[in-house]
């Protein structure tokens, strides 16, 4: 026998839920002021004082390169020019000198793509750089960063600078200047009897330059 009138079971369903609801939210009401009271017992976080990471900037097309060499008491811009005219004067040779040394030109023996490889070698000469280049002083540095940043905004060129052993010591005010003012430069430690290697290869153009 069926009725249209509700049966105690509903009711009791009803009742079940609402009664379910009540618990939540007394259990809400109970566990809040005490969680508020924790979190402000709670010390704020202390900064962290490491060392701040900078991810390199992904790039199709890295800045241009002007390299420097940094030798104990001395900061050399590199006469590239110099060595570009001297390749053009006896393009045959294919290996010259200019005052800050000798250098090797390299190009690929077979060009098969658009882009032509080549590397350059290049020995720089001490002697000359440290009896032709003045004496690095607090004041060069600080008109050198300054050149840089000038460079930068205007042509889009970045410093490469070679470090000798012996220019440790006078490379490390013109690094902390850079890093103060956030400029873009790489910088390589090198044996004095090492060469300079440069060139290019179709790598720098299908590749992101990550090295910035």
């Amino acid at each position: 026998m069926e009725t249209d009138g509700p049966t105690p079971s509903a009711f009791l369903d009803i009742a079940t839920n609402l009664l379910a609801i009540l618990l939540i939210v007394t259990l809400f009401a109970l566990t809040a002021p005490r969680q508020r009271d924790e979190g402000a017992s709670q010390l704020p976080a202390r900064p962290s004082a490491g060392p701040r990471f900078v991810e390199p900037q992904r790039e199709r097309f890295p800045p241009f390169s002007r390299f420097y060499f940094v030798l104990a008491d001395r900061v050399a811009v590199w006469d590239q020019e110099a060595v570009v005219a001297a390749l053009a004067a006896a393009p045959d040779t294919r290996s010259g000198a200019t005052w800050q040394g000798r250098f090797v030109w390299r190009p690929e023996p077979l060009v098969t793509r658009d882009i032509d490889t080549f590397q350059l070698e290049f020995r720089l000469d001490r002697e000359a750089i440290l009896s032709r280049s003045p004496p690095w002083s607090a004041e060069q540095t600080e008109r050198l960063v300054d050149e840089l940043a000038q460079d930068a905004a205007r042509d889009r060129i970045a410093p490469v600078f070679i470090v000798h052993p012996d220019g440790l010591e006078t490379f490390v005010p013109l690094y902390e200047r850079l890093q103060a003012t956030g400029q873009r430069f790489r910088w390589f430690t090198q044996r004095p009897d090492e060469p300079v290697l440069i060139g290019r290869h179709v790598a720098q153009f299908t590749h992101y330059g990550l090295y910035w």
